[in-house]
């Protein structure tokens, strides 16, 4: 037998309904599938979710048949960024380094024969991408079309480099503006090197890195010769964010970190 329910219970009941959808509707929604929102990163990205399907597309191209395709597949090829995945571990420095340890993926060049002291977990890096399109990252606006990404075992984020070569020049001050307002400043060794920038959150720490450069500007063949070259300033845009759980796991581990990151008593 059925029992009618009474008009406020189902009132009551459809309110409920809709909060919870709209709780998870906006839990899905707060990082986008093809770009991490770097406003909104928090501890629990999961970074082998949204590397997934990267990586899959990646290896599909890596491995298709490019003789048989047309132009227009050919095309979509050369202009699809390729990731890839890396397994990480910890390694003895032997000596090397200023700590007993070090973290690099076990592919590499200098550790393929070597046995790791333990596993750490996953790399994620954008191998090849379009700097003027491509935008795998954005913070304030800014897109960035590199990012290298690591998560622990347990898949708990650990660390991320959003790279960028940029022309405008509004656009490192925008990123600074962000991290400046929103952050914490630190404040680094005198040896940190010129140029970095950091902040602090409950979460991450934040580094920002800058170098400009001038970049000779290429014209087509049969220009006439009495034109001299021209430049253009570039400026190269590192940003850093790491956990402080993770910061602070490797500091315990003795691994070594960079210079400019404070140790967490």
């Amino acid at each position: 037998m059925t029992i009618p329910m009474k008009p406020f219970h189902f009132l009551y009941y459809s309110v409920c309904c809709l909060i919870l959808l709209s709780g998870m509707l906006y839990s899905c929604q707060s990082q986008n599938p093809d770009r991490v929102i770097l406003e909104k990163l928090d501890r629990t990205f999961n970074a082998s979710k949204f590397y997934g399907p990267k990586i899959k597309r990646s290896e599909e191209l890596l491995h298709a048949d490019v003789k048989s395709m047309d132009k227009k597949e050919l095309k979509e090829v050369f202009e699809t960024a390729i990731f890839k995945k890396d397994t990480l571990a910890i390694f003895n420095s032997e000596g090397s380094l200023p700590t007993l340890f070090y973290i690099e993926s076990t592919a590499a060049w200098g550790t393929r024969k070597l046995k790791p002291v333990k596993d750490f977990g996953y790399r994620y890096t954008t191998v090849s991408y379009n700097e003027e399109k491509d935008s795998v990252a954005i913070l304030n606006g800014v897109s960035f079309p590199a990012l290298t990404m690591a998560e622990d075992k347990n898949g708990e984020f650990a660390y991320l480099y959003a790279l960028k070569t940029s022309k405008n020049k509004d656009d490192f001050q925008n990123i600074y503006n962000y991290l400046q307002n929103a952050f914490t400043k630190l404040t680094l060794q005198d040896d940190a090197g010129s140029g970095i920038k950091g902040w602090e959150n409950k979460d991450f720490y934040y580094f920002l890195h800058k170098k400009n450069r001038r970049e000779e500007q290429i014209f087509s063949f049969g220009e006439d010769e009495d034109d001299k070259p021209t430049t253009t300033d570039i400026t190269d845009i590192r940003l850093e964010i790491y956990s402080k759980i993770y910061i602070q796991n490797m500091q315990q581990e003795q691994v070594y970190l960079p210079d400019y990151i404070p140790i967490i008593k």
